[in-house]
């Protein structure tokens, strides 16, 4: 049989699903080989089908819940830091009740909000940020120290203001090394940023 006369079985069965109900002998007859377990009936086969499939879906669906899960409590924590824009009048207190927050929020190992210092930060910002505003991944021992003062695993470090003169760094570092990865989604913290470069030009 060549392909173009199984194309054309297969467009008639597709038409005609119900043509196996029809024919049951023939169904009986139908089997599909299959190398390691030999021959195998058609709705054996169907059925292991449905099954893989279901599986798939399963896990599709596992996977939504945990994504839609993550993003409630990304949601819920920023919400907080939020508010603390609204109630919290000089930096040192923003950076403290920041780091409390996220830290405690996202079980991390430190949290920075670095005021920009042209003569400190410049080479980080050019090294780092010469495409986009935000960094996540890992920084080499010296950057580690500049903004932590400890050795971290993975971090995500975004600029505050324009790329070109930013007011501040905002950092968050993870104790391991594959938590923070380019891939990420950055939405909520990204929104946070434009109300705290708003905050941090009124103090």
């Amino acid at each position: 049989m060549n392909e173009l006369d199984e194309r054309q079985v297969v467009d008639y069965l597709e038409q005609n699903r119900d043509f196996l109900q029809k024919h049951p002998e023939l169904l009986a007859r139908l089997s599909i080989y299959d190398e390691p377990n030999g021959t195998t009936s058609l709705v054996k086969r169907q059925q292991s089908l449905l099954q893989n499939k279901n599986r798939e879906l399963t896990d599709k669906l596992s996977h939504l819940i945990d994504n839609a899960t993550n993003n409630e409590h990304i949601f819920k924590v920023f919400n907080q830091c939020h508010r603390l824009l609204l109630k919290t009048d000089t930096l040192e207190a923003l950076q403290e009740k920041l780091t409390q927050t996220l830290c405690k929020g996202f079980n991390l190992l430190d949290c920075q909000l670095i005021p920009f210092n042209p003569d400190t930060h410049q080479t980080l910002l050019d090294q780092r940020f010469s495409v986009q505003t935000s960094f996540l991944g890992r920084l080499s021992q010296d950057e580690q120290m500049l903004l932590f003062q400890k050795t971290v695993g993975s971090v995500a470090v975004y600029l505050v203001g324009d790329k070109s003169t930013p007011t501040a760094i905002l950092a968050f570092a993870s104790s391991d090394e594959t938590h923070y990865h380019p891939e990420q989604n950055s939405v909520f913290v990204l929104e946070f940023i434009q109300a705290l470069d708003i905050k941090l030009s009124q103090l």
